[in-house]
C-alpha cells in the first residue's frame, strides 16, 4: 500500500515539472493516483473483509522507536474508496474545468500530493506519522485555497483555515504524544486491541485529539474556516472540503471513539454536542446563503456535525450509521460541487438569484443535480435515505431528545436542498439581472464526472447491498461489535422511518412554501446581525494575539542586555527545575578539599559578592576578573593547567577589554538603579540550580564518566599524551570546529562594522 503514496508523489512531481508542456492535461497525470488508490482498494477488498488488513511496516529511526508502519483494515478501507472514487472523478473533472493556464499545472500537482497525503493519512498505523501526514493536507490545502494568490479574500481565506487547522493539529499532537506514552506504544492497532486504563493522562490525550479533531472537520465553533475556503477553485472545494479533508478529524474520532469513552466519562457528551451545535449553525447558515457554492458549504458544516457526532460517539450502531452517511456525503457532495462549478463555469455566476432558464439549456444537469439532492434530502431509494435510515435507526434507541434533535434539524437539510435545486434551476428572481440565459449544456467532463458519481448515489440507493458489507466491515474495525445496524432500501414500519418521513414531509411542505421561509429568514438575520459570527470571532483572536504579542514585545524586547541575560537565565533555571524536583538520585557530597581548595573557593565567593555590592564600575571589573582568575587557579589544582592558562588569558583579556571601554563611561554605577536586587535575584537563582543540578546529576550516574574513556582510549587511540588537546582535535573535532566557525564569523561581522569606521575616520583625518 505504501506504493500508493509513492505514485501520488510521482504524479504531482510530474505535475510540477512539466507544467509548460502538460498545463491543464497535468490532472490527467495527477489522476493516477486516485485511480492506483481505487484500483488497490477494489483488488485488496476481499481478503480485508476476510479479516486480513494489509500492513507494512518499515524502520525509520528504531533507537527512537519510530516507524513507518502502514495498515488497512475495513474502517481505513472505507476511506480509501471515498478518495479514489471522488478524488478520479473530480481530477477528470479539473482536467476541462480550467483554462490554458501553465499555473493550473502547479494547482494539479498540489492536489495530488494533498490525495497522498490523506492516503498516508488513512492509512498510518503510526501516531507520529498519522501527524505528519495530518499536517501535509493542511499546508497543501493552504497551497489550494490561495491559489488566487492576487486575490486578498483567497490568500485570508488560506490562512484562517492553516491557522484554525494547523493550531488544532498541533493540540493533536500533544495528545498523540500523550497517548503513546500512557499506552507505551505509538502502534495504532495495538492502542486500539489493548487500550491503557484510564487516567488523568488519558482525559487530557483525548481532549486535546478532540480540539484536533473539531477543527479539522469543521466543528462549531471553528466552523468559520470553511465557507471561506470555497475561495478556492471548484475542483479543490469539491475534493478537499466535501469528500477527503474535513473527513480527516471524523476519521480520527472514529477509530479513538470507542477508547476514549471507556477512558473518559465526557467524550460521547461532548462529541454530541458539538455535533448537534454544528447541525444547527450550519443549517441555519445554508439558509441564508444566496451563492450556491456558500450554501453547499454551510450545509457541509452541518452534515459534518451529524456525521461527526455519530462516527464520534463510540456506539456501535451510532458508528454504523455514521459510516454509511460518510459514504453516501461523499457522493452527493462531490457531485453538487461540481454541478456548482458547472453552472459557473457556463453561465458566469452562483447568485442563484440571478440564474434563469438552466433547467431548459442543461435538461441533463438538471437531472444530475436533482438525483444528487434528492439524495442529499434522503429521499428514499437514494443512497442518502438508506444511510440516513441506519443513523435514525441508531439515534432512535438514545432517547427522545437525540432522534427529535436529528429529525428536526434535518429537516433543516431538506429546506436548503430544495432552495439549491431551485435557485439553480428555477425561474428567475424578480429584482436581479438574469443570467444564464445563453448557457450550454455541457457534454464532456463537466458533466460526466457528476453523473457516474450521481448515478453511483441511485444505484446504491437500489441495492445498498453493494456498500453494506464495507459498513459491517468498518464498524468491526472501529467498534468489534458485529451487525451493529441495517443498510438497507427498506427499512420496514420502525419508529425511525416516520421520524425520516416527518423530516422530509415538514421540509417539502416549507419549501412549497419559500416565500413565507424567506421573509423569516430575512428577518431573523436582520434582529441577528448584531451577533457574533465564526468568521469575527476568529479576526478579534488574530487580532487580540497580534496586539499582545506587540505589548509582550514592547515589553520584553526593550533593548536591555541585562533583561536578555536575565530571561534566558531564569527560563534555563524554571523548565529543568520540575525535573530535578523529582529527584534525579541520591545527593553525593564529593570529599573535601584541601586548605589551597578552599581558600581558592573563598575568594570565588569574596569576588562574587563584592561585585554585586561594587559602587565603582572599574572595582567591580577587577572583581570580576578575580572569579575568572580563581577558576583558572581551580582548573590548575585540578590538574588542568591547558585549561587553567585559557582562563587566565581569557580572563586577562577581558578585563583589559573593559578597562578600555569604561573610560567612556561614568565611574559611578547609578545610585537609584533599581534592577541591581532583581539581578542579584537571578544570578542566586543561576548558581543555586548549578550547584544542585550538579550534586543530582552526579548522584543519578549510573554509566561511567564519558572522561575515563577520554583518559583511557587518549594514548592507544589518538597518540596523545595531553588528554585536553586530543579532546579539541579529536574526540571533539567536530565541536570545535564549530565553535572555531562561529568565533570566524563573529569577527568577520565585528570586521564588517569596524572597518568602515576606520576608513571614515582615516578619510576625515
Amino acid at each position: 500500500m505504501n506504493w500508493l503514496i509513492i505514485i501520488h508523489l510521482i504524479a504531482a512531481v510530474a505535475a510540477l515539472s512539466l507544467r509548460s508542456l502538460l498545463g491543464r492535461r497535468a490532472f490527467l497525470v495527477g489522476a493516477l493516483g486516485p485511480m492506483a488508490t481505487l484500483v488497490w482498494a477494489a483488488v485488496n477488498t476481499g481478503s480485508i473483509l476476510g479479516g486480513s488488513p494489509s500492513v507494512a511496516t518499515f524502520e525509520w529511526i528504531p533507537s527512537l522507536d519510530l516507524t513507518l508502519a502502514f495498515r488497512v483494515d475495513t474502517y481505513a478501507l472505507v476511506f480509501l474508496y471515498v478518495i479514489g472514487v471522488a478524488g478520479t472523478a473530480i481530477f477528470l473533472y479539473a482536467a476541462r474545468y480550467f483554462g490554458s493556464d501553465p499555473r493550473v499545472s502547479t494547482f494539479a500537482g498540489v492536489m495530488t500530493l494533498f490525495g497522498g497525503a490523506m492516503v498516508g493519512l488513512v492509512t498510518s498505523d503510526h501516531l507520529l506519522s498519522l501527524f505528519v501526514f495530518w499536517e501535509l493536507t493542511t499546508i497543501t490545502s493552504y497551497l489550494l485555497i490561495g491559489y488566487d494568490d492576487h486575490n486578498a479574500g483567497a490568500r485570508s481565506s488560506a490562512l484562517h483555515a492553516a491557522l484554525v487547522t494547523g493550531s488544532g493539529g498541533l493540540a493533536m499532537l500533544g495528545g498523540l504524544v500523550l497517548l503513546g506514552q500512557q499506552a507505551g506504544t505509538f502502534l495504532i492497532s495495538e492502542i486500539v486491541a489493548s487500550p491503557p486504563p484510564a487516567s488523568t493522562t488519558m482525559t487530557a490525550a483525548f481532549a486535546l485529539m478532540l480540539v484536533g479533531a473539531v477543527t479539522k472537520s469543521a466543528q462549531f465553533p471553528f466552523h468559520g474556516w470553511l465557507p471561506g475556503a470555497m475561495a478556492a477553485p471548484t475542483p479543490a472545494s469539491a475534493f478537499l472540503h466535501s469528500a477527503t479533508m474535513v473527513k480527516a478529524g471524523i476519521f480520527l474520532v472514529g477509530r479513538f471513539g470507542v477508547v476514549a469513552v471507556a477512558s473518559t466519562g465526557w467524550w460521547q457528551t461532548a462529541v454530541l454536542v458539538i455535533g448537534f451545535a454544528t447541525m444547527v449553525v450550519g443549517g441555519w447558515q445554508a439558509l441564508r446563503q444566496d451563492d450556491l457554492k456558500l450554501l453547499l458549504a454551510y450545509g457541509t458544516v452541518s452534515q459534518l456535525g451529524f456525521i461527526f457526532l455519530l462516527t464520534g460517539s463510540g456506539s456501535p450502531k451510532l458508528v454504523y450509521g455514521g459510516l454509511a452517511v460518510l459514504a453516501a456525503h461523499a457522493l452527493f457532495k462531490a457531485t453538487l460541487f461540481m454541478v456548482v462549478g458547472t453552472i459557473d463555469h457556463e453561465a458566469g455566476t452562483r447568485d442563484l438569484r440571478r440564474l434563469s432558464g438552466l433547467r431548459r439549456t442543461m435538461p441533463a444537469l438538471f437531472w444530475v443535480t436533482a438525483a444528487a439532492a434528492a439524495s442529499m434530502a434522503a429521499v428514499p431509494l437514494t443512497v442518502g435515505f438508506a444511510a440516513k435510515e441506519a443513523a435514525f435507526d441508531g439515534l432512535v434507541g438514545k432517547g427522545f431528545t437525540p432522534i427529535a434533535l436529528a429529525a428536526g434539524l434535518s429537516i433543516l437539510t431538506v429546506v436548503y436542498t430544495g432552495r439549491f435545486l431551485i435557485g439553480a434551476f428555477g425561474p428567475h428572481r424578480s429584482g436581479h439581472e438574469p443570467a444564464g440565459l445563453d448557457a450550454r449544456s455541457p457534454k464532456d467532463a463537466l458533466l460526466w464526472s457528476p453523473l457516474v458519481l450521481a448515478v453511483a448515489g441511485l444505484v446504491f440507493g437500489l441495492v445498498p447491498q453493494f456498500l453494506a458489507p464495507l459498513v459491517d466491515g468498518a464498524t468491526i474495525a472501529a467498534t468489534g461489535v458485529e451487525k451493529a445496524g441495517k443498510f438497507v432500501v427498506w427499512p420496514g414500519l420502525v419508529p425511525a422511518l416516520f421520524w425520516s418521513f416527518g423530516s422530509l414531509g415538514i421540509g417539502a411542505f416549507l419549501i412549497w412554501r419559500s416565500r413565507a421561509v424567506d421573509r423569516v429568514v430575512a428577518r431573523v438575520r436582520r434582529t441577528s446581525a448584531r451577533l457574533p459570527t465564526a468568521d469575527g470571532a476568529f479576526r478579534r483572536v488574530v487580532a487580540g494575539v497580534l496586539s499582545f504579542a506587540d505589548r509582550s514585545s514592547g515589553l520584553i524586547q526593550n533593548g536591555s542586555l541585562p533583561t536578555y541575560i536575565g530571561i534566558i537565565a531564569l527560563v534555563a533555571v524554571v523548565l529543568p527545575s520540575t525535573s530535578f524536583a523529582r529527584g534525579l538520585g541520591d545527593v553525593r557530597l564529593p570529599p573535601a578539599g584541601g586548605l589551597l581548595e578552599v581558600l581558592i573557593g573563598l575568594v570565588i565567593v569574596v569576588s562574587a559578592i563584592g561585585l554585586l555590592f561594587a559602587g565603582r564600575r572599574f572595582a567591580a571589573v577587577l572583581l570580576l576578573g578575580g572569579v575568572g582568575f580563581g577558576v583558572a587557579g581551580l582548573f590548575a589544582l585540578f590538574g588542568g593547567p591547558d585549561l587553567a592558562l585559557t582562563q587566565l588569558l581569557v580572563e586577562t583579556l577581558a578585563v583589559a577589554l573593559f578597562a578600555i571601554v569604561l573610560r567612556h563611561m561614568p565611574a559611578q554605577f547609578r545610585k537609584t538603579e533599581t534592577a541591581r536586587v532583581p539581578r542579584m535575584v537571578v544570578a542566586a537563582a543561576v548558581g543555586l540550580f548549578v550547584f544542585v543540578g550538579g550534586l543530582l546529576t552526579v548522584g543519578a550516574r549510573s554509566e561511567p564518566a564519558v572522561s575515563e574513556y577520554f583518559l583511557e582510549e587518549s594514548v592507544p587511540t589518538a597518540a596523545g599524551e595531553n588528554v585536553v588537546n586530543v579532546i579539541l582535535v579529536d574526540f571533539r573535532a567536530l565541536d570545535t570546529l564549530g565553535e572555531l566557525t562561529v568565533l570566524v564569523t563573529a569577527t568577520l561581522g565585528v570586521s564588517g562594522l569596524v572597518i568602515p569606521v576606520l576608513r571614515q575616520r582615516r578619510d576625515q583625518s
